[in-house]
């Protein structure tokens, strides 16, 4: 399997079936299929999940927690004429069994929260400098390709494969264009008031990692605080800079 071919055939492919006449629930099984995709690409696990499709018993062994999404996406694929999308199908089956044999389905239910909380995604490690992240990815022994990471509060994707060994992350404006999406709807009242930057870091330091962001202001100015719970990353980011 080409890494790069699964999430960008298989998500717009699941996306096109729930536009097509499917039912409520229907459509909710596949927006937990399309999580998985994107789950195991945004956490770099696509060469451990090639690995698992590789090294997987032939017969397809049931995956219980899954039983309603692959028994729909098993239709799906059955009344597809298409030998490419029912091979894109597979992998999608493949991708359920692998989040449920390798332990991580709270992982994937949590995944889609941030997104209905209309928050900022995840990341999975984050970096104070540049050689600081260059020297984490030399040590992994499975590169993460396609992971969310943070350096210097600058979301970046791990673009290191095991046939090309550079460049290792490449900058994404996620934070950008979360900040102006909101600036462009109007900003939610700020949560709370600081006169100096000292005092909201304090304040950010003891905040709950459960509130993920918050607008604030500091010093009368427009600030977004983020928490990272996973990565025990805590950041304030200037709106106005983010504006520029």
């Amino acid at each position: 399997m080409i890494i790069e071919c699964f999430p960008g055939d298989a998500m717009p492919l699941l996306g096109r079936y729930q536009e097509d006449g499917l039912s409520e629930e229907e459509r909710g099984l596949l927006d937990v299929a399309n999580g998985a995709v994107a789950f195991i690409y945004f956490t770099g696990q696509l060469y451990r999940f090639d690995e698992f499709r590789t090294s997987r018993p032939s017969g397809h062994p049931p995956v219980p927690s899954f039983v309603q999404v692959l028994e729909l996406l098993e239709r799906i694929r059955r009344e597809s004429s298409s030998v490419e999308e029912k091979e894109i199908l597979l992998a999608v089956m493949d991708a359920l069994a692998f989040i449920e044999v390798s332990g991580q389905k709270r992982g994937l239910e949590e995944y889609p929260r941030y997104w209905e909380t209309d928050t900022l995604p995840p990341v999975i490690a984050a970096f104070k400098t540049d050689s600081e992240a260059e020297t984490w990815l030399d040590e992994q022994l499975v590169p993460p390709y396609g992971a969310r990471v943070l350096i210097g509060n600058q979301y970046h994707s791990v673009k290191r494969s095991r046939e090309r060994r550079e460049p290792g992350f490449l900058p994404i404006p996620t934070l950008e264009e979360f900040i102006g999406s909101h600036l462009e709807e109007g900003l939610p009242p700020a949560v709370a008031a600081f006169d100096t930057q000292a005092d909201a870091e304090s304040w950010l330091a003891n905040t709950p990692p459960s509130t993920r962001h918050a607008f604030i202001t500091i010093g009368g100015k427009p600030h977004l605080a983020v928490c990272q719970e996973n990565v025990n990353h805590r950041a304030l980011y200037p709106l106005m800079q983010a504006e520029q």
